[in-house]
């Protein structure tokens, strides 16, 4: 019996409406601090609540929805600072090939070889021919 694989299934549970835990826990936590803000200094200075609590409504806001090419803010940030803190040395290993200088002998026989070989007709010279001459002699 054949069974139908789900693909494509990175999304999270959304648990209160269109919100996931971690966005439903963010806000949670900033509308804690904002009632705790207005219990604090909200009754004396009611502009200055209005400020802080937008402020933090915003970056909450941010936090939570914004998304950077697929992933959240805070998942983009966590992995710019791992990508800075972590050591970073890069080196760049050539690796060393044998140099082949052909002679105009040896490649007439290799010509002649090949010629016998395929049933293709091969101009005696070409652009190719004098790019190998070229990468030859100029080195």
């Amino acid at each position: 019996m054949q069974y139908r694989v789900p693909q494509f299934i990175e999304h999270e549970a959304k648990i209160l409406g269109p919100l996931n835990i971690k966005q439903s826990m963010t806000i949670g936590v900033v509308l804690v601090i904002c009632f705790f803000l207005y219990l604090s200094i909200g009754e004396e200075n009611f502009f200055l609540f209005i400020l802080l609590a937008g402020l933090l409504t915003a970056i909450a806001l941010i936090i939570s929805f914004y998304k950077i090419e697929g992933q959240t803010l805070p998942t983009v940030m966590k992995n710019w600072t791992n990508f800075k803190v972590s050591p970073q040395l890069y080196l760049w290993k050539r690796k060393q090939s044998p140099v082949f200088l052909s002679t105009e002998r040896e490649r007439r026989e290799l010509s002649v070889v090949k010629q016998e070989k395929s049933s293709l007709k091969m101009r005696d010279s070409g652009k190719i021919e004098d790019l190998i001459k070229k990468i030859d002699f100029e080195q």
